[in-house]
C-alpha cells in the first residue's frame, strides 16, 4: 500500500511537470533549501515519548506549473531531515547483557544522557498553491506528500549513573551501585523503521520578482505524518512532524496565458 501512494504521487508530480497544453502555460524551475525543526509527537510508552525538535537541514528541486493566475501545482523532491531529541532521565534501550540478567522481562534500567533520532527521508511533496497580489505577491500552499527513509540513527553522548527507575534510586548487584557509564556511541535503527512514510504539509509563503524571468521566495510549511514511523509496537508509536523554514530560487519556463 505504501509504495503504491508512492508511485502514485511520482506519477502525479510527472503530470504535474509534462502533462498535455505545456506550451501555453508556465512552468517554473528552482531550488530551494533551509532549516528544518522535526520532532516526534506521540509515543505510547516510555520508549517513545519525551521528544522534543531538533535542528536540521531541508533542501531540493521543484517544478511549479500554473493553471491560471491565482491557481498552480508544485511537486517537490526534497532531503528532509526528521526526527527528534531527549535529555535527561531516560530508559537505555540497548542494554548490556551483564544488566539486562539481573532484570525481569519488560523492565528498564535509566541514564541521565542525551539521545537524538535522526531520520532522514527523500520527500516528495504534491502542492497546490493560490495566490493574491501583483509584483510582490503571497500564498497559500498544501497538499499530501510521500516519503522514503534514506537513514535512521540513535546518537546518544554523555556519561552517567545508572538508575533503577526514574526517581534515580540507584540500580545495585550485590548491594554495590555501578560505576557511571559512557553512552557515547551511534545505533544505526534503520531496520526498526518503516521505509515508507505519508503525510499532509500546509504554509504560506512570499514571492519577489528578481528580473523578468527569476524570482525569488520565502516559504514557512508544517509537515505531520500520518504513519506510525515503527515497525515494531514494542518500541512505542511515533509520527514524524515538523516546521520547515526555507527559501529559494525559480526560473520560468514556456509562455504566459
Amino acid at each position: 500500500m505504501k509504495k503504491r501512494t508512492f508511485y502514485a504521487a511520482s506519477l502525479s508530480g510527472l503530470f504535474i511537470l509534462f502533462g498535455p497544453r505545456l506550451a501555453a502555460q508556465t512552468l517554473y524551475w528552482g531550488l530551494n533549501a533551509g532549516i528544518s525543526l522535526p520532532s516526534i509527537s506521540g509515543g505510547n510508552n516510555e520508549l517513545s515519548q519525551g521528544y522534543t525538535t531538533r535542528l536540521a537541514p531541508n533542501f531540493g528541486i521543484q517544478a511549479e506549473r500554473s493553471i491560471s493566475e491565482r491557481f498552480s501545482l508544485q511537486a517537490e523532491l526534497n532531503f528532509a531531515g526528521q526526527g527528534g531529541k531527549r535529555k535527561g532521565i531516560q530508559p537505555i534501550t540497548d542494554l548490556p547483557p551483564q544488566f539486562s540478567s539481573f532484570l525481569p522481562s519488560g523492565q528498564y534500567l535509566y541514564a541521565d544522557f542525551k539521545n537524538v533520532s535522526e531520520l532522514n527521508y527523500l520527500e516528495l511533496p504534491i502542492l497546490a498553491k493560490w495566490y493574491w497580489g501583483q509584483r510582490f505577491r503571497v500564498y497559500a500552499v498544501g497538499g499530501p506528500y510521500v516519503g522514503y527513509l534514506l537513514s535512521a540513527r540513535q546518537k546518544l553522548s554523555g556519561s552517567s549513573d545508572i538508575y533503577a527507575d526514574k526517581n534515580r534510586d540507584p540500580f545495585t548487584i550485590g548491594g554495590q551501585p555501578l560505576p557511571s557509564q559512557s553512552f557515547d556511541t551511534t545505533i544505526n535503527v534503520i531496520s526498526d523503521i518503516h521505509r515508507f512514510n505519508f503525510g499532509i504539509t500546509a504554509g504560506a509563503g512570499v514571492v519577489y520578482p528578481a528580473g523578468k524571468k527569476e524570482q525569488l521566495f520565502f516559504n514557512v510549511r508544517f509537515e505531520y505524518g500520518l504513519i506510525n514511523i515503527q515497525k515494531n509496537s514494542e518500541n512505542g508509536k511515533n509520527n514524524t512532524g515538523n516546521v520547515l523554514l526555507t527559501v529559494g530560487y525559480a526560473r520560468r519556463f514556456g509562455q504566459n496565458k
